[in-house]
């Protein structure tokens, strides 16, 4: 199964991505939730305003019908009125006795109860009509056909109110919003004759249309019967399905769907009349300005979120165009070229990380430039050690053979002599082996201290301090040689000689230290050779192979916190010399030493 791995994102990529997260999702966050919260409070002004409407056309219908009725009142209670129920007329003076006191009533309703214009009707039950409206043959047939007629004879002497019914006046005028009522004798309460007053419904449609809103609203109104008066029946037809269950629970406010659009409705109930009256406004007409603002600020926000990416990609461009030109650099150190240095002139982070680079790579350049030296250091170390040597293969041969002459010939002491320097020389020529026990170079140091007591006589008493754990700690090879060779040629001992050479462990380090009671050295000399030590002339202060090529050699293998020490000694012993290395009991932990 091959495994898919997906290319990681650039540093340019995923800031270009946060940012437009970061930036994007909280402005259309809070724009989304601006809108529908105002969209919520406008709706609910939206209702409110349709709530107040419905209450002026309300207080305006009640007035139109209150004014009926003070004028139904006012013609039931007249007693010239009832006089003219009961009594018909029989000749023609009394019919014009009749219809006058008729009109006069007509009159006093016309000039101080409505003054608009309406349609009174008086009948009484023998056949006679009093209005003040032009009478047609058959009008009395009419009326007793329609159904406000019929209404009013079944509520018996209480109002009844017909909505929006044909005209009974003339067929070809507008429809007409009637209030009939029973006439009753005030003293036997029986049925004298009717009382129709009517008003065209022109006068309720002009109530009902808005003209102060700034949006489309339609409203209607309805009586039980379930006769509709609408300044647009075609739109209330349409609408009216999909609100009659609503307004038959009678709830004052809702949201309904006609013609595919959502439609706010407002309802009331004149309590005169038990008439429904309702007022509608289109949803989107309510919002179509604030759609408008809502599309105008998305069009504005995109342009604006695109300024920005362009913005942000030059930005990140310009960002990371250091950042690759420092990858770039980093690729060709990476390859070994040293010789490179970042071109970043930017006054911010990254600027400060290229020059940082910069002089990390000079560093490193002349860090390596350093090792390559010491290295070459210690390879002349090595062959300084043997740079006196001629041939040593065949002085090795020469000194074996004369040490089998001078057995045979039974001188011990110069068999001795030949056996020590046949090992010291064979220790100085097989240089594949650079670190040895400490056992063996105290074996080393005491060939060496066998050949300088036949070159010096035993002048100098040597004691050995010797701690038994660090016989097998490893150390470089001819390390304590060089400071024992240094006591015969420097120590100018007086009055006999004395030498102590120890080996002991101090923390996590092992030291070799070779103390004497030579003339000893002043603290100003003591510097003065520490300063030597760690210089790179070669003023021949020390002896043999050098302590100086000890102590770089020590520090080039282990680093420059250890090396030789030069101190006052302590009694007796006026110098000490020690060697400081690393405790290890391992020739691979000891080859590797520096590096830990």
């Amino acid at each position: 199964m091959v495994e898919m791995r997906l290319r990681p994102f650039s540093l340019r990529t995923k800031l270009i991505v946060s940012s437009l997260i970061l930036i994007l999702i909280p402005i259309f966050g809070v724009g989304i939730y601006s809108y529908n919260a105002f969209e919520s409070v406008l709706s609910k002004q939206t209702f409110a305003t349709a709530s107040d409407r419905l209450h002026q056309v309300n207080i305006n219908i009640e007035r139109e019908m209150r004014a009926m009725m003070n004028a139904s009142n006012s013609v039931v209670l007249d007693d010239r009125i009832h006089a003219v129920l009961i009594h018909p007329p029989n000749t023609e003076r009394q019919t014009i006795d009749s219809v006058d006191q008729v009109d006069k009533k007509v009159l006093e309703i016309s000039t101080a109860i409505i003054t608009d214009p309406v349609f009174i009707t008086v009948m009484d039950n023998f056949g006679n009509l009093y209005t003040n409206w032009f009478q047609s043959e058959g009008a009395y047939e009419r009326i007793r056909a329609a159904d406000f007629y019929r209404k009013a004879q079944q509520l018996n002497g209480y109002m009844s109110w017909t909505l929006n019914h044909p005209n009974y006046v003339s067929d070809k005028s507008e429809n007409l919003v009637t209030l009939a009522m029973v006439i009753k004798e005030k003293t036997s309460s029986r049925n004298i004759g009717t009382l129709i007053i009517s008003e065209p419904v022109s006068h309720y449609a002009d109530i009902l249309r808005a003209t102060n809103l700034p949006y489309r609203n339609f409203g209607f109104m309805m009586d039980a019967d379930g006769h509709i008066l609408a300044e647009d029946p075609q739109w209330v037809n349409s609408v009216y399905p999909s609100i009659l269950r609503d307004m038959q629970m009678r709830r004052s406010s809702y949201t309904a769907e006609a013609n595919g659009e959502q439609v706010d409705v407002a309802t009331d109930f004149i309590p005169l009349s038990d008439w429904l009256v309702v007022q509608a406004v289109h949803h989107k007409d309510v919002f179509k300005p604030i759609q408008q603002i809502r599309d105008v600020a998305v069009s504005l926000l995109l342009i604006c979120v695109a300024i920005f990416i362009a913005i942000l990609i030059i930005q990140s461009n310009m960002f990371t165009s250091s950042i690759r030109k420092l990858q770039g650099t980093m690729r060709k150190v990476e390859e070994g070229n040293l010789d490179v240095a970042v071109d970043i002139r930017s006054l911010d982070e990254v600027g400060w990380l290229g020059k940082s680079f910069n002089r990390m790579v000079r560093r490193l350049g002349h860090y390596i430039e350093r090792e390559i030296e010491l290295e070459r250091s210690k390879e002349n170390a090595k062959l300084e050690a043997l740079q006196a040597q001629i041939n040593p293969h065949f002085l090795h041969n020469t000194i074996n053979t004369i040490k089998w002459m001078s057995i045979m010939a039974g001188t011990k002491p110069i068999t001795e002599m030949l056996l020590s320097l046949g090992h010291l020389l064979n220790m100085s020529i097989h240089r594949g082996q650079e670190a040895i026990t400490v056992r063996e170079e105290l074996d080393n140091v005491r060939y060496f201290m066998t050949i300088q007591k036949y070159r010096f006589g035993d002048t100098i008493e040597i004691t050995e301090d010797v701690d038994p754990e660090t016989l097998d700690a490893y150390v470089p090879k001819l390390s304590l040689q060089p400071l024992v060779e240094n006591v015969y040629q420097h120590g100018l001992f007086i009055n006999g000689g004395k030498m102590i050479i120890r080996t002991r462990i101090v923390q996590d380090e092992i030291v070799l230290e070779v103390s004497d009671n030579g003339v000893g050295l002043t603290e100003a000399r003591i510097k003065e050779l520490e300063g030597h030590l760690s210089g790179m002339d070669r003023d021949g202060l020390f002896s043999g192979i050098g302590l100086k090529n000890v102590h770089r050699r020590i520090q080039i293998m282990f680093g420059p916190t250890y090396g030789l020490r030069i101190e006052q000694g302590e009694g007796d012993l006026n110098t000490s010399i020690s060697i400081h290395f690393p405790y290890r009991r391992d020739l691979h932990e000891l080859a590797s030493g520096r590096d830990r």
